[in-house]
This record gives C-alpha cells, structure tokens and sequence, in this order.
C-alpha cells in the first residue's frame, strides 16, 4: 500500500447522475477528488451496481479499489481537473 495515499471510505457519496461513488483522498497531504464509476465497481465485485448498492459494494471491494487508484496515481492518469477516476 501507498503510504503517501490514504483514501476516506467513509466519506464516499454516491453520484446517480454520473453513476460513481465519490469520496476524498490525500496524497502528500493534498486533498485529492476521487471517484469510482458503477462499472468499475460491477467488475471489482463480479455484479451490478446501481444506486442502491453502490455504497455496499464500495466497502466490499475497498482494498481492490485503493490499489486501482495508487495505479492510476502511478500512471500519473489524472483527469484534467486533477482528480482520480477509475
């Protein structure tokens, strides 16, 4: 694990309108926006995702989606606005 990432599971909120869940992470100690897409999630669990277990399935794939993220941090794919998206 990235130590220099800690992501905040307990903040994630769902977006309906654009289908992820998102949450907060830090990174060196900046705050960095992250989100996760409802499809990410269905093929991390192996189901689908929709509104109503988006949060569920969050917790039940957290460590899979902290590695996701310090990959994309590693491939430096950050979106344009400096956020994380897998």
């Amino acid at each position: 694990m990235n130590q220099s990432l800690i992501l905040a599971a307990d903040q994630a909120q769902v977006d309906t309108a654009k289908a992820r869940v998102c949450f907060y992470g830090q990174l060196n100690g900046a705050l960095l926006p992250c989100a996760v897409r409802f499809t990410t999630l269905s093929a991390l669990a192996g189901c689908a995702v929709d509104t109503d277990n988006a949060q569920a399935i969050v917790e039940l794939v957290w460590f899979d989606i902290e590695e996701h993220m310090e990959a994309a941090i590693e491939s430096e794919a950050f979106e344009a606005d400096g956020s994380l998206l897998i």
